[in-house]
């Protein structure tokens, strides 16, 4: 069987785009599973370090949440040994208990740790940006797993299935989309094989590819590391049409 990063999934059928999409987790970790952590690790940088370059010129109306940028830098930093193992732990403990307060309104981890409660105080206490709160649990998770070591890729399907296939498609194709909340099985089938079958689908798909072929290259860090901060999913000026989308 093909590696996930080697199949042409604008080639693809309807219902085997629908099938590709289905498993799209399962394969990821099956094409990834003879892959060191350090490699599965940077393939999650250059994907995220790519949408993360799209978010902050999304939503113009609200503002930019600058914590997510460093979470991207951070990662490259861990990465080019810039920053140890014990400071990106603390981080990511700040930080995922500040994201559960931001997403749940669970405050258990900050009344418990001072450290958690002042990083809250400091990034998060006037966050007022909804449209970033699928980035915001997929980073959490990228961070915790950059700290156990253990690679599930639920964090890239979170965020093309939460974000770009659920809201984003729809400012530039023309898919099934219900007035009301809320679709029936059959509807949501029929929606999301519309959204899989488009040309920017097709997009967001090879660029998901891109990056997974070019961690497994062996690119020296700082040279991928300037590259990626011109890499996008959209550009500035198509980012910038998907706006008040939460």
């Amino acid at each position: 069987m093909k590696p996930l990063y080697e199949i042409d999934f604008s080639a693809l059928n309807a219902e085997e785009k629908f099938k590709f999409m289905r498993d799209l987790r399962d394969s990821m970790k099956a094409s990834f599973q003879e892959v060191s952590f350090p490699v599965q690790l940077l393939t999650h940088t250059l994907i995220f370090t790519r949408w993360w370059n799209s978010y902050k010129h999304m939503a113009p109306k609200e503002p930019t949440p600058e914590i997510l940028e460093t979470v991207i830098e951070l990662l490259w930093d861990f990465q080019e040994e810039k920053c140890d193992s014990e400071t990106l732990a603390r981080f990511q403990k700040s930080f995922c208990d500040s994201a559960l307060e931001i997403l749940t309104g669970d405050d258990g981890e900050l009344n418990e740790d001072s450290e958690s409660r002042t990083f809250y105080q400091k990034h998060f206490h006037h966050w007022d940006a909804m449209s970033y709160v699928v980035f915001l649990s997929a980073l959490c998770t990228v961070l915790g797993e950059a700290v156990s070591q253990k690679i599930t890729w639920d964090a890239v399907e979170e965020v093309v299935y939460g974000d770009i296939g659920d809201t984003m498609i729809d400012f530039f194709e023309t898919v099934y989309k219900k007035d009301s909340n809320g679709y029936y099985p059959s509807e949501l089938d029929r929606r999301q094989k519309e959204t899989y079958d488009t040309p920017t689908f097709a997009r967001v798909i090879a660029l998901l590819q891109q990056d997974m072929r070019t961690a497994l290259k062996g690119i020296p860090l700082p040279e991928l590391r300037a590259q990626y901060r011109n890499e996008y999913l959209f550009s500035p000026e198509e980012s910038a049409k998907i706006s008040d989308y939460r």
